[in-house]
């Protein structure tokens, strides 16, 4: 349901323009279009866009006007409309509001693989309407594709994998559909609601409530095509489904295909989806599922709203994952009102907040550790403060997983970090598969020193495991701390920065952690 990128490019008011990025990206189905008139990405993010939303199939418009003169926060767009799911950009005024199209833009759009098509360079008479009405009018007389569960779920495969879910499969669906969607457990509390528009006042819930329907009947009522299904699935019992569509008729075939692609997504992603549990909740946190998040949040009354601190403890092994998550409990419990700590993927998250003292957080990770009757099968905790909201968890989970892996390549002889040393490693491993140019330009510091082996694993240890403490870093090293003196002010002289002074010492720590992600 929608039209194919390269089929539009051939309508009148396009067939002038130019694809100059994402050609490989052409095939892909067109199912909406919208208008990108705040092109400052970071405005956009902070007042604009909605939370827990990805906007698979779409087109923006856009001239970049509001950013007109600055070719970062260009590319920026790029990048963040890529992120939500975007399609690609048809992009108006080159010439007129942007003299030229920096090729930096260019390039960002090509390894994303974001389709970018320039309308005619310099002309005055270019008109959106013209484009709108065309694509509006090819996508609006497709019909509900024969292939409706297969469009979807392909849609949602491409996805980024923590996106992929009953709720962001019924999002898409409820898009190609203009349709609303309700999921019920069996006692007709929901599970999922997705409206369609999403800025509906509609009170579904009333609606279903005073609209009884039997099992497999369609109903017309006023002006809405009202569907509903009992479905059984193994994990999740008897779920009741509703489609609600305003002004439009529900095709049967719609009907048919919405149950199977229910069913479907339920099996890939759905295990124990009615469930009413704190690992339930964690889930739906960690996976974008935002009614359900609240849902469970009200019947565990638990305050979500409130978390903004996160604990995550990578485990050696899972034989006492669950000794080591009774104790986090008892240990995080006495200093935080909200606390939630379940196992997921192995690993211990606890979702932490209302802090119950006056005392400073910064030290509860680290007596944590040291308190631990099985200790040494943590095998890292780090400390995520300032969390704004769900979404800041979600992505710092992410963070967390894509670089824990490299933790002990850089820190060898640590088990606690911050997130903004994990924000580092993940910089640190971008810049190491960006090429030998960039890594030679960042070990240049330590040129006189790279021959020396007993200098740089003085430096290492010294700048990274034990964090610029000498008695520490002695231990580490198993010689006298006045030798670790006697290093530290020689290769202070050899490299000409004063290594005990942080303002001069960090291009040499950055430059400690590229040289020891390289060198195994």
């Amino acid at each position: 349901m929608g039209v194919k990128l390269n089929e539009l490019l051939t309508l009148p008011s396009l067939r002038e323009a130019e694809v100059i990025a994402g050609k490989n990206n052409l095939n892909s189905t067109v199912t909406s279009l919208s208008f990108l008139e705040v092109s400052d990405m970071s405005f956009f993010a902070q007042n604009i866009q909605i939370k827990e939303e990805y906007y698979a199939g779409e087109l923006v418009i856009s001239s970049f006007f509001s950013i007109r003169e600055d070719v970062e926060k260009q590319c920026e767009a790029i990048r963040h409309l890529h992120e939500l799911g975007e399609i690609g950009m048809l992009l108006y005024y080159v010439g007129i509001v942007i003299p030229e199209l920096d090729p930096r833009v260019v390039q960002t759009a090509e390894d994303l693989d974001f389709v970018i098509v320039l309308m005619p360079k310099h002309n005055f008479q270019l008109r959106y309407n013209e484009a709108i009405v065309e694509i509006m009018t090819e996508i609006l007389k497709q019909k509900s594709s024969e292939h409706l569960v297969n469009e979807v779920l392909e849609k949602t495969s491409l996805l980024p994998e923590h996106l992929r879910s009953v709720e962001m499969t019924l999002k898409i669906l409820a898009d190609l559909l203009r349709t609303n969607i309700v999921l019920t457990n069996a006692n007709g509390e929901i599970v999922n609601q997705i409206k369609w528009p999403r800025n509906s006042s509609m009170d579904i819930s009333e609606f279903i409530r005073t609209h009884p329907i039997e099992d497999g009947e369609q109903l017309q009522k006023a002006e809405f095509s009202y569907f509903y299904k009992e479905i059984y699935h193994k994990d999740n019992g008897f779920l009741h489904f509703y489609l609600i569509k305003e002004h439009d008729v529900l095709t049967q075939a719609e009907c048919e295909q919405s149950i199977e692609l229910i069913q479907v997504s339920l099996n890939l992603w759905g295990k124990n989806h009615g469930e009413i549990s704190e690992y339930a909740l964690v889930q739906a946190i960690l996976n974008d599922e935002s009614e359900k998040m609240y849902r469970l949040a009200n019947s565990l009354s638990i305050d979500v709203k409130a978390i903004d601190r996160m604990w995550l403890l990578q485990l050696k092994d899972t034989e006492t994952e669950k000794l080591i998550k009774s104790e986090l409990i008892e240990h995080a419990a006495k200093y935080y009102q909200t606390c939630v700590v379940q196992i997921i993927d192995n690993q211990l998250v606890a979702l932490l907040g209302n802090y119950r003292h006056n005392d400073s957080e910064l030290n509860l990770t680290q007596d944590f550790v040291q308190s631990a009757t099985a200790q040494e099968q943590i095998e890292s905790i780090v400390l995520c403060p300032r969390m704004r909201n769900t979404t800041d968890v979600r992505k710092t989970y992410q963070l967390v997983n894509e670089v824990s892996a490299k933790l002990k390549r850089i820190y060898k002889e640590r088990k606690t970090f911050s997130i903004s040393e994990l924000r580092q490693v993940d910089y640190a491993v971008k810049l190491v598969q960006s090429g030998e140019t960039e890594i030679e330009e960042t070990l240049a510091v330590l040129e006189p020193i790279l021959q020396n082996q007993e200098y740089l694993t003085t430096l290492c240890c010294f700048l990274l495991d034990a964090q610029g403490d000498f008695q520490r870093c002695s231990e580490l090293l198993f010689v006298h701390k006045n030798t670790v003196k006697y290093r530290i002010k020689k290769i202070s002289e050899l490299l000409g920065y004063t290594i005990t002074r942080f303002s001069e010492s960090y291009e040499c720590y950055f430059a400690c952690m590229i040289y020891r992600l390289i060198h195994k």
